[in-house]
């Protein structure tokens, strides 16, 4: 089966680009009548019609196509020819040639910037490495031509990529991985016009069917790319299906069944004459013969297989005999006429030498001639000017000396005007920059406003409608509906005044009417008292706080920042955490830092709200507690710039559904390593 898959690898690039060779005759005529430049794109045509008919020829006009590419500074297409020269060296079995042109049209294309050419290297350096078994190699190559392709949103080309891959998988054994990567592409072959890929997507997806022992899967698939070769007349899929499935058929000891898949296989695969495919058909069904006890027949059949495997291989030494003496012969041509065309080119430079060599000879001369009479002249004319310009001189100097003195103020007054400009840039882009963070506080000023009057609104009115209602219907409630209302406006008004207390703090803030007091303070006592704050709200929740730091650590800190930073995390940890659950609050601390972590088992939240949960505009991220408390998102943001008053950090880390934790660190400095007291 393992062979099969080769022979299935080959049999498809060679129907993809056999069309081609029709083209040879009229490109040969085309480059006898093209400039050098125009050369390049031929040259490039004629490999590429090569690679399956004579690829030492491939090679050798990709070879040109890329020299004349370098000379003429086309880099793109010099890596096109390179790539065509690896296609080529593969075909010839010159494995190592291909590794070489591949690399060498993945460096151009890289540095040129094409990811289409990068991709395609890429793939066929991950074919060759598959045939030479180095698997892992050709997998980082298909990989990574793989994302080239995904971002140049080629889905075909990406499909067959992926395909190479899965291939891949099945030849090493990972065969539920290559099922999942042929399915992953095979709803975008079916939706496209590659019909003739999609026969050998089917059989690829049967063959690992096959491997994993499904073979009612394996002959389902088979039956598939059937019917499309039948669809499109593509009488040499239909060949390899039937044989798969004769395979599948003698697995299970289905052996009627398998003869005639086997022999209609071995009628199609003659009538195209596919040598590989009727060798192994004659390997098939020798394999029947023997498993039905019919020995002579099998051993007639293996006979058959034998021969033909030895007639292929003749013919291929005889092929590339043939094409070492064409290759021979059009480099021995080509060698010639290059001599040909260099001497007549020495001839013609030669006799231009000589006849420019009798034309500066005569330049010179007259040159002299006329240097010497020019000199004549220019030494009278000079005399005279001498004269005149002596008596110049003396009135040019008097004008200098003014002229420089007048220059001296005049750059005085330039290094003023330069001072005096350079302050008013300046003092612009101050109030450039003033202005900007002005315009940048009120637009903030104005959506906080906005945010809190939102949210204010809506305690405030749930309030005020409650005592409407009961004021309306105080005779007809009951003592429970009383008590229920009573206590949602109780809810209310405890958002309500959290959202004011948070407000004030946040505006003091804002005008620095808090002050950044930093002093020597027990973290653990801070902590305890932090947590009493909301002990009665986590015990009317059922809900634990568990301090984990049991020893003093003295450390410097502003108290009520670093207090109100960690009571409004409890604030937001109880608020969702659900009954019977869990807060624990733990410190660490090393050289430098020390950290304070507030975690929950509550609700969690997702990652936009993790990216937004510490901006102003917060609120549309923030959903309700597990007992409908209302939240704002005021106290997580005063906790960020409590934190970042002290230089340190805050984050958060959660997942929806398993809780979150808060997290704060404050820059410190430890004096002595044997003690908890911290700098």
């Amino acid at each position: 089966m393992k062979h099969s898959i080769y022979i299935l690898l080959i049999i498809k690039f060679l129907f993809i680009n056999c069309s081609f060779a029709a083209n040879i005759d009229s490109l040969q005529f085309e480059l006898n009548k093209a400039s050098e430049q125009e050369k390049i794109d031929i040259y490039i045509q004629l490999s590429k019609v090569n690679w399956t008919v004579s690829p030492s020829k491939g090679l050798f006009y990709a070879n040109e196509a890329a020299e004349l590419a370098e000379t003429f500074g086309e880099r793109q297409k010099q890596a096109k020819a390179l790539l065509y020269g690896g296609v080529n060296a593969w075909f010839m079995g010159v494995y190592d040639n291909a590794i070489a042109y591949y690399q060498k049209s993945l460096f151009i294309a890289r540095d040129i910037k094409n990811d289409r050419l990068c991709a395609y290297n890429l793939n066929n350096l991950g074919m060759v490495n598959s045939y030479l078994k180095n698997y892992d190699k050709a997998i980082e190559y298909y990989t990574e031509s793989s994302k080239l392709i995904i971002n140049l949103g080629d889905t075909i080309e990406h499909a067959k990529v992926v395909n190479n891959i899965a291939e891949l998988n099945m030849l090493t054994g990972n065969l539920d991985l290559a099922l999942e990567q042929m399915l992953s592409v095979i709803k975008t072959v079916e939706n496209s016009n590659e019909q003739i890929f999609l026969i050998w997507l089917y059989n690829d997806i049967g063959a690992v069917y096959y491997k994993k022992n499904n073979y009612q899967q394996a002959l389902f698939y088979y039956s598939k790319a059937i019917n499309i070769s039948n669809k499109i007349g593509n009488t040499l899929g239909k060949s390899v299906s039937l044989n798969s499935m004769g395979e599948v058929y003698l697995q299970t000891k289905e052996y009627e069944k398998a003869s005639s898949c086997f022999f209609d296989a071995l009628d199609l695969a003659t009538n195209v004459d596919a040598q590989e495919n009727i060798n192994e058909l004659y390997r098939n069904i020798s394999d029947y013969y023997a498993l039905i006890g019919n020995y002579k027949t099998s051993l007639d059949y293996f006979k058959y297989h034998k021969q033909l495997s030895d007639s292929i291989l003749n013919e291929n030494r005889i092929h590339t005999i043939v094409e070492m003496q064409s290759r021979y012969e059009l480099e021995t041509a080509e060698n010639e006429n290059q001599l040909l065309q260099k001497n007549i080119e020495l001839q013609k430079l030669t006799l231009k030498k000589n006849k420019n060599q009798r034309t500066y000879l005569f330049i010179t001369l007259l040159l002299t001639v006329l240097l010497i009479f020019l000199i004549y002249s220019r030494l009278l004319v000079k005399k005279h000017k001498n004269k005149v310009l002596n008596e110049k001189n003396q009135i040019i100097n008097g004008q200098k000396i003014a002229l420089s003195e007048s220059l001296t103020e005049q750059k005085k007054l330039n290094e003023t005007l330069e001072e005096q400009k350079k302050k008013l840039i300046d003092a612009k882009n101050i109030l450039h920059e003033t202005n900007g963070k002005l315009k940048e506080i009120n637009a903030t000023k104005d959506k906080f406003f906005a945010i809190i009057a939102h949210d204010l609104r809506g305690p405030i009115g749930n309030i005020q409608s409650f005592l409407t209602l009961i004021n309306e219907n105080i005779n007809e409630l009951s003592a429970e509906e009383l008590e229920s209302f009573m206590s949602m406006m109780e809810s209310s008004a405890a958002n309500t005044l959290e959202l004011l207390e948070n407000l004030l703090t946040w505006a003091r803030s804002q005008r620095g009417e808090i002050t950044f007091s930093p002093g020597w303070y027990d973290i653990k006592e801070v902590i305890e008292e932090a947590k009493g704050i909301y002990e009665f709200k986590a015990i009317a929740k059922k809900i634990t706080i568990i301090n984990q730091c049991k020893d003093s650590i003295i450390c410097r800190f502003d108290r009520n920042m670093i207090k109100t930073t960690i009571a409004n995390l409890l604030n937001n940890a109880t608020k969702y955490t659900r009954q019977n659950g869990t807060v624990i609050i733990n410190v660490q601390k090393d050289e430098d830092t020390i950290r304070v972590s507030v975690s929950d088992d509550g609700i969690g939240m997702n990652r936009d709200a993790m990216d937004h949960i510490f901006e102003l505009d917060n609120r549309r991220y923030s959903t309700e507690g597990t007992e409908g408390e209302k939240g704002t998102g005021l106290g997580l943001i005063l906790c960020r710039e409590f934190v970042e008053m002290h230089k340190g950090e805050i984050y958060v880390d959660s997942e929806p559904g398993k809780g979150s934790e808060f997290q704060f660190s404050v820059p410190c400095r430890q004096q002595d390593r044997n003690s908890n007291i911290v700098l």
